[in-house]
C-alpha cells in the first residue's frame, strides 16, 4: 500500500475521514480531568497553535507535576521565540525548543524535521503527545501529521496522542474541563501580540471553549481532542491518506 502525502486537505480525505470515525460518531465523547499522567510533549507547527489548542490543558498537566516540553517547527522569529518564552511561563510548559523552517513550507522539510521529532521522542519519551488534528486546515499542521506518522512508522513507539484543534474544530472522542485553568489560557494567549494583530485567536478560543463546555456539560470551559493510542492513530491517517 502507498501512502499520498497531500499538502492539504481534499474532499475525498474528509469523506475517508468521516468513514473511519463513523463507528464512533454515535458515543459520547469521554471526559477526563486530564489525559493520563507522566511525560508530555505538545508539537506545535507555529508558534501559539499549542496554547490556543491545548492551553488549558497543558496547565493543567503542569499543575499536577507532570513534565510539558514543547517543540516548535516553523516561523519561529525572535519576536515570536520571545512569545513563546512568557505564554510558556504562564502555562508551565518548561522545556521548549524551536526549528528553524520557514511558515507555511514545512512539507518540504519533512526528512529533516523528522529526524529531529525522533531524536526528541528518544530522549524525552513522552506518554501523552499533542498535535494539531490529522485533519486541521493548514498545510504546516498536516505536514506535521504526515512527520510524526512517518516517525512512528519506522519507530513503533508507545504514546497516547491526543489531537487538539486550531483552524478546523473536531468531532472529538474526548473533552478536558478546563474551567479551572482557563484564566492561565487567556493570559497566555494574550502574549502573542503578533499574530493576535492580524487575527482575535484570544477571542476564538474562549468562545470555542465556551462552546465545547456547553455541548459537553464539561463545566465552563473545555477543550476537545482526538485521543488515541499512536497505533490507532497511525491506522486512521493511513485510511484517510492510502492511495485508494
Amino acid at each position: 500500500m502507498r501512502i499520498k502525502l497531500p499538502q492539504r486537505i481534499k474532499w475525498s480525505h474528509m469523506r475517508r475521514l468521516y468513514e473511519a470515525i463513523g463507528p464512533h460518531l454515535k458515543a459520547s465523547p469521554l471526559r477526563l480531568e486530564k489525559p493520563g499522567d507522566g511525560r508530555v510533549l505538545v508539537l506545535a507547527p507555529h508558534i501559539d497553535d499549542d496554547v490556543i489548542g491545548c492551553g488549558g490543558t497543558l496547565a493543567k498537566h503542569a499543575a499536577s507535576g507532570d513534565e510539558v516540553m514543547a517543540l516548535y517547527f516553523a516561523d519561529c522569529t525572535e519576536p515570536r521565540i520571545r512569545e513563546a518564552k512568557a505564554a510558556a511561563s504562564i502555562i508551565g510548559i518548561g522545556r521548549l525548543e524551536f526549528l528553524e523552517y520557514g511558515p507555511k513550507g514545512l512539507y518540504g522539510h519533512r526528512r529533516e524535521a523528522a529526524q529531529k521529532l525522533k531524536e526528541t521522542l528518544e530522549d524525552f519519551r513522552p506518554q501523552t503527545i499533542y498535535l494539531p488534528s490529522l485533519f486541521d486546515r493548514h498545510n504546516d499542521h498536516l505536514a506535521l501529521n504526515h512527520i510524526l506518522c512517518g516517525v512512528f512508522s519506522e519507530t513503533r513507539f508507545d504514546s497516547t496522542v491526543c489531537a487538539y484543534e486550531v483552524w478546523t474544530p473536531l468531532v472529538p472522542n474526548l473533552i478536558v474541563d478546563i474551567s479551572s485553568t482557563m484564566d492561565k489560557k487567556k493570559e497566555a494567549i494574550a502574549k502573542y501580540t503578533s499574530q493576535l494583530a492580524s487575527n482575535d485567536w484570544l477571542d476564538a478560543a474562549v468562545c470555542l471553549n465556551r462552546y465545547r463546555a456547553v455541548v459537553s456539560g464539561a463545566g465552563r470551559y473545555a477543550e476537545g481532542f482526538i485521543m488515541h493510542s499512536m497505533k490507532n492513530y497511525f491506522a486512521l491517517w493511513k485510511a484517510i491518506f492510502q492511495d485508494g
